[in-house]
Formats: C-alpha cells, sequence, structure tokens
C-alpha cells in the first residue's frame, strides 16, 4: 500500500512539474530586402496579451511562456504588418522578415466585425487608417485626418470644428466612437462644437460607410467612425516604453505637444498620454486673417489593465479641455468663443477562455461629464451654457457554433443622457434622454460564400420637461421611439483574390431635442430654428454593391450605395423673419425663420480606391467618390452634398525615409437646396516628406508636411462659413517623433 502511495504521489509530483514547467521564446526580426535586423518592431503575442520591441540586433524575447501554440503579430512603420503562428517549445528560436510596404492584406478590422473576419469577406464597406498611413495623414482634428479617404469628406467651421461627413451624412447621422463607445460630447448637434478628441491621440482609425444601426443603434443611420486608442491597454509592456510628439504649422501659427507612455509587469499594465495644442487665426490663400479662428486644447489620461491569461480587465480616466473661437466676418461683429470640458472614465472587462456555449464575452461602460459655455470676448459674458452628462454600456456575448459554420454575437447596449441648456440664447428646453437594445448578429460560411445577417430592437425615450423659450412656454412631453433594425450581407469569393460584396440594411435614427424642441435664434447659422414635436423617426433603407481586389501587391475596391430615407429630417427655409425687437414673427426683416421638416429622401452614389505598389518602394494611390442626394417626390436638392472629388497619390518609401505628393480635385457644386451658396471647383497639391534615424537605441522621426502649396484660394462646399471666408492657405507643417 505504501509502494502504491508513493508512486502516485510521484507521478502526481511529476504531471505537476511539466505542467509548470515554462519555456523561452527567442526571435530575429530582419529586412527582407537586405536581410538587416530590423529595431524597434512591436511584437505581441495576441493571446497572452503580452508585448515586446526589437534591439539593435532585431531580437525579442519572451520568458515563462507554457507550452502551446500563440500567434504572433509583428508591426513597424512602413513595412506590411506580419502574422505568424507558432509553437512552444517547438519553435523556441524563430526568424521573422518584413516586407517594406503599405499594403495590409491581414489586418482584422474590429468595427461592425463582431467575429473578427477576414476584411475580405465583411459585407460592408470598410477602411481602416494606421502605421504610415495614419503618421502621414495626422491633423489637428479627426476630420482633417480622414478628409479625402473614399467617402469621406469634412464639414467645417473654421479649423477647431471639423467634423466627418460620411457619404452626405453628417451630424446626428454619423456616430463618432472611441474604442466602441459613444463619445459623450454634442458634436453632432451644431456646426460650431467640436468634436471632444484630439487628432494626435489615436493609434488606429476604423470606418463603416453605410448604415450601421444593427452594432450601434440610433445615430448610425450614415455610417460609423471608431477612434482606438491605448487608454485601457490591451497588452503587458516589456518594461518602459513610449514616444513624445511635437509640431508647427504655418497658416495659424500651431504649436502642439504630445506625450505616450507604457509600462507593465506582471500581470499589470498602464499608460498614460498628455497632449497639448494651440494655435491663432488661420490665413487663407488670398492672405486674408479669418478672424477669431484660434484655438487652445490640453488633455490627459490615465489607464490600467490587469491581464491574467483568461481575461482583460481596465479601467481608464480622461480630462479634455478645448478653448476655441467661432469665426466671424469683421471686426464689427461680436466674437464669441466656446471653452468646452469633458471628463470621463471607462471600464473595460473581456474573456475569450470560457469553456461553454458562451465561449466569450466582452463588457463595455463608460460615463461623461461634458459642459461647454459659450463666451462673449469682449465682456466675459456668458451666453448659453450647455451641459450633457452621459452613462454607456455594451455587454456582448460570441457563442461556439451552433452547427457546423453557423457563429454569432448576442448583444445589450443601453445608454442614459441629461442634457442641460441655459442662458438667455438657449434655443432648446432641458431633455433626458435613454436607449435600450439588444441585437443578434450571425455569420454562416462556406467555402466560398458569407453571409452575415442580425436583427436589432431598441427603445429610446426623449423626456422634455416644461419650459419658456423666446418668451412663449411649452408644455412637457415624453416621445418613445421603437425601433427595429435589421441587415443581411453576403460576400462571394470570386477567387482567393477577388470578392463582391452586397449588404441591405435597415436603419433608423431618433429626433433630437433641437429637432423637436427648438424655438429661438441659433446663433451658429444666423437663423431662428422652430422645432417640431410630431416628427417621426428617420428610416433608412439602404443597399451597398461593391468590388474587392486584394493582391499582394495592390487592392482595388468600387462601392456603389443607394438609400431611401423615410421621414428625412431637415430644416425647410420660410418666407418669415425673427424680429428681435419686438420678439415676434413677421414677413418683413430680421433672422430669417427655419422650421425642421420631414419628407422622403433619396441619396445615392459611389466610391472607388485602389493601392497599388509599383515596385518594393514606390506606391500608388487612386481615390475617387460622387455623392447626390434630393427629396423623393419634389427633386429638390438636399443640403450639403459633397461635390465629386478625385485625387491621386504617390509616395516612395523606404525603412529610414519617406517622400510623396497628393494631388486633390474637387468639382463645382451647383446642385444646391434652396437658400444655401453652390462652390466653384478646385484643384489643390499637398507633399509630404519624412526620414527616421536610429540614435543608440532611440528613434528620431522628422516629418515635413506642406498642404495647398500653390496658397490656392478656394471654398470647401461644406464649410459653414463660406459665405464669408475661404478655406487655409499654404500651410507647412514639421513635426518631430522621439521614440523609446
Amino acid at each position: 500500500m505504501k509502494t502504491i502511495n508513493f508512486l502516485l504521489s510521484y507521478i502526481f509530483l511529476l504531471t505537476s512539474l511539466i505542467s509548470a514547467q515554462t519555456f523561452s521564446l527567442i526571435g530575429y526580426v530582419k529586412d527582407e530586402k537586405d536581410n538587416s535586423p530590423l529595431i524597434g518592431v512591436n511584437v505581441l503575442i495576441e493571446e497572452l496579451k503580452i508585448g515586446t520591441t526589437t534591439d539593435k540586433e532585431g531580437k525579442f524575447e519572451f520568458h515563462n511562456l507554457k507550452s502551446g501554440n500563440y500567434s504572433l503579430k509583428f508591426s513597424y512603420i512602413g513595412h506590411k504588418t506580419t502574422f505568424k503562428k507558432i509553437n512552444v517549445p517547438a519553435d523556441s528560436i524563430i526568424e521573422v522578415k518584413l516586407q517594406e510596404g503599405i499594403i495590409n492584406l491581414e489586418e482584422v478590422i474590429v468595427t461592425g466585425n463582431p467575429i473578427s473576419i477576414d476584411p475580405k469577406n465583411l459585407s460592408q464597406s470598410s477602411l481602416s487608417i494606421a502605421n504610415l498611413e495614419l503618421l502621414i495623414k495626422k491633423n489637428s482634428t479627426i476630420a482633417q485626418t480622414l478628409n479625402f479617404q473614399p467617402g469621406i469628406s469634412m464639414r467645417s467651421n473654421g479649423i477647431a470644428t471639423s467634423r466627418p461627413v460620411i457619404r452626405g451624412f453628417s451630424n446626428n447621422r454619423v456616430l463618432i466612437l472611441e474604442n466602441g463607445l459613444r463619445m459623450g460630447d454634442l458634436s453632432n448637434t451644431s456646426d460650431d462644437h467640436a468634436v471632444s478628441s484630439d487628432g494626435n491621440t489615436p493609434e488606429k482609425i476604423e470606418i463603416l460607410r453605410g448604415p450601421s444601426s444593427l452594432l450601434y443603434g440610433s445615430n448610425a443611420i450614415g455610417g460609423v467612425i471608431n477612434i482606438i486608442t491605448e487608454e485601457i491597454p490591451n497588452y503587458i509592456s516589456n518594461g518602459i516604453h513610449g514616444e513624445i510628439n511635437s509640431g508647427r504649422s504655418s497658416v495659424n501659427k500651431e504649436y502642439n505637444i504630445n506625450s505616450d507612455l507604457h509600462f507593465g509587469f506582471d500581470k499589470f499594465s498602464f499608460h498614460t498620454n498628455y497632449f497639448n495644442r494651440g494655435s491663432k487665426n488661420y490665413f487663407d490663400g488670398n492672405g486674408l486673417e479669418v478672424l477669431n479662428s484660434d484655438q487652445f486644447t490640453r488633455g490627459y489620461q490615465f489607464g490600467f489593465a490587469f491581464i491574467p491569461s483568461f481575461l482583460r480587465s481596465g479601467v481608464s480616466y480622461k480630462d479634455y479641455y478645448n478653448s476655441y473661437g467661432i469665426p466671424i466676418a469683421d471686426n464689427d461683429d461680436e466674437p464669441v468663443k466656446i471653452n468646452m470640458k469633458k471628463k470621463e472614465y471607462r471600464l473595460l472587462i473581456e474573456s475569450n477562455k470560457i469553456n461553454f456555449f458562451i465561449n466569450e464575452f466582452s463588457l463595455k461602460a463608460g460615463y461623461q461629464n461634458y459642459e461647454h459655455q459659450e463666451v462673449i470676448r469682449t465682456t466675459g459674458e456668458i451666453g448659453t451654457s450647455f451641459g450633457l452628462k452621459s452613462f454607456g454600456l455594451d455587454l456582448s456575448f460570441k457563442h461556439r457554433p451552433i452547427i457546423k459554420n453557423i457563429n454569432g454575437v448576442i448583444g445589450l447596449w443601453y445608454q442614459k443622457q441629461n442634457y442641460n441648456i441655459t442662458g438667455e440664447e438657449a434655443f432648446t428646453p432641458n431633455a433626458d434622454y435613454q436607449g435600450l437594445a439588444t441585437y443578434i448578429y450571425e455569420q454562416v460560411k462556406t467555402d466560398k460564400i458569407n453571409f452575415q445577417l442580425g436583427v436589432r430592437v431598441e427603445n429610446n425615450k426623449i423626456k422634455i420637461p416644461e419650459s419658456i423659450i423666446s418668451s412663449t412656454y411649452f408644455p412637457p412631453e415624453e416621445k418613445n421611439y421603437l425601433s427595429f433594425s435589421g441587415s443581411l450581407g453576403i460576400s462571394y469569393n470570386i477567387t482567393n483574390d477577388i470578392s463582391f460584396f452586397s449588404n441591405i440594411a435597415n436603419a433608423f435614427r431618433a429626433p433630437t431635442i433641437e429637432e423637436l424642441s427648438s424655438y429661438a435664434i441659433h446663433e451658429a447659422t444666423g437663423t431662428f430654428d422652430i422645432g417640431n414635436r410630431n416628427l417621426k423617426k428617420e428610416n433608412n433603407i439602404g443597399l451597398d454593391l461593391g468590388l474587392r481586389t486584394n493582391k499582394f501587391n495592390y487592392t482595388i475596391e468600387l462601392n456603389s450605395y443607394y438609400n431611401i430615407i423615410n421621414n428625412y429630417i431637415y430644416r425647410k427655409p420660410t418666407s418669415l423673419f425673427w424680429d428681435v425687437n419686438s420678439g415676434t414673427i413677421s414677413d418683413s426683416s430680421g433672422y430669417p425663420v427655419y422650421i425642421y421638416s420631414q419628407a422622403n429622401a433619396i441619396i445615392y452614389g459611389f466610391e472607388f480606391l485602389t493601392q497599388y505598389e509599383l515596385n518594393r518602394n514606390l506606391s500608388l494611390i487612386l481615390m475617387m467618390d460622387y455623392t447626390r442626394g434630393n427629396m423623393k417626390d419634389t427633386k429638390e436638392n438636399l443640403p450639403k452634398i459633397p461635390p465629386f472629388r478625385f485625387s491621386i497619390e504617390q509616395r516612395y518609401f523606404t525603412d529610414n525615409y519617406w517622400i510623396g505628393y497628393q494631388l486633390k480635385l474637387v468639382a463645382s457644386q451647383n446642385k444646391v437646396a434652396a437658400e444655401e451658396l453652390p462652390t466653384k471647383g478646385y484643384g489643390i497639391v499637398d507633399i509630404y516628406g519624412g526620414i527616421k534615424i536610429l540614435k543608440n537605441k532611440f528613434y528620431h522621426i522628422f516629418s515635413l508636411k506642406i498642404e495647398n502649396i500653390f496658397n490656392k484660394s478656394y471654398k470647401e462646399h461644406l464649410s459653414s462659413i463660406k459665405n464669408f471666408a475661404y478655406m487655409p492657405g499654404r500651410n507647412i507643417q514639421l513635426s518631430y517623433r522621439f521614440l523609446f
């Protein structure tokens, strides 16, 4: 008996020792062209969420790894992102070679893709901006960074307030997310309200073009932009590393500085970020100063994550401040500035190690306390104060295949907002918003065909208290909008490199408090706006058709789309005016009166993008897009529809430097709505270049970009100040990036 017990104890001890045994992984990363070591390559073990960078020999190391299969991701500026599957301990020493280039065929887009399928199999048009492309395009605002991407243009009221427009949809019809959750600001309510995110902070930006209400709810009727940052770390850093960025711009004497720091140990990871930006009034192509167009913004963020093998959890805090002027025509106008503040708290818990029918889950939650004040600069008097307190939650569960090749996600979404507006110039009452939804998204996959389908049921409630606006009494009211959205998409792999995709979706949008209950002068538009409490929810039936070609050295994507928007909400001009002195509406003079109305509308168009590597270092990028919008019954033109655009970009890049140019051509826009100014076509040229210098084990990156190099004087059709101001003239941007 003692012998048996001894043997059992020995076997148990031996098994424990074997199971506890750990191994090391050593690797070398080299350039495929000349076999030289690559320094500073980011290496990530995706299953363990631990990362490191290569040293001066191109070497990286991971220790204390358990036996098993792992997926390594290698990313490096100017090179194709590469993935490699390994087995530990069999692959204890490996060598990886990276190829220079801009086309990353294996990079997975996470926005609108909860099952993480290959982007070439998505049934919806998508776009990702990262690595070298983001380094070159990065600008003061997200809208400037994304402008002239296919289907994406820019709404602006000066530089500080620019906001992306997707396929002619803007403001409340385009949803801007940050790491999958809503921003919690008021940039979607008015052209003079800025996005509460700095253009220097993203690690990656992903875009879904077309109706996306299925996963993201109301306000995604035109598309989704997801700004991906590292606020809550997604991996454990091996030691301390980070970067410092600084830059100057000539057209508005802008300066900016941004610092980013990662550090970690054991199963803990930390991240912190700080940015500061300031600018004066900008000058247009005629050399004229656009008054009151200055800006100052700063912010900081702290994030923490606990990442054991079975989950990732973390929290973050962010503080954001922005003060900017609203451009004026001359010194006789009263200058107004907006002081904006936002504090944000976020929570993330997710795991893909659940051994059950539900094998993965993700919980994202966030709270934002946003406020801004519209201040008269000459007196310091506060005209109007806005406040928005938001809480949002998204809980999703990924399940194992029900039957072969069928898997998907079930989700629950909740949002609560408290909107408050005070002051003599308040043009709406206060309001409380509440939204609750559940959704299901499934994929059916065969050898050549992928089906993606889903449904979402959502209820949006708006509670409006009694109020007095412009000396007029309005009773309290509660509005409920129950919505059902669904989508059916298909992608068909004609060959391994060519695929056809199509998507039909039913999306919706609930009216906003401005559309329901405005009754005052809106200084940003110079009009007297009257809301309509009888507005119905917008409903969009959108059809996308597209063709993708993904080769190793080139990609081509052609999309066409057609949207029928029932109950489209718009500001309809009248022949009436608001007399400030008498406080009444008349037909003589004063602020023109606009009434929020509804009609059925159609928006359609196409997008084309090709990226072609002529050789290992020389690439060519062509972009073309066109959007048309009109009322379905009367054929009247919709307002603020971007004109036809075309651009050609050529870039030469190596591991140590890059140089390129972009020619942008924009047609005139004469198909305008009533009371809307047409604009002439224009062409501008941007050039850019950069150099990467290795000193000891640190990288120094210098970048130069000259926008509008010929100092062209032009007006952008989506500019809210085009009646008195031109767009910025020649702008020389110099930036420095220090990586350690």
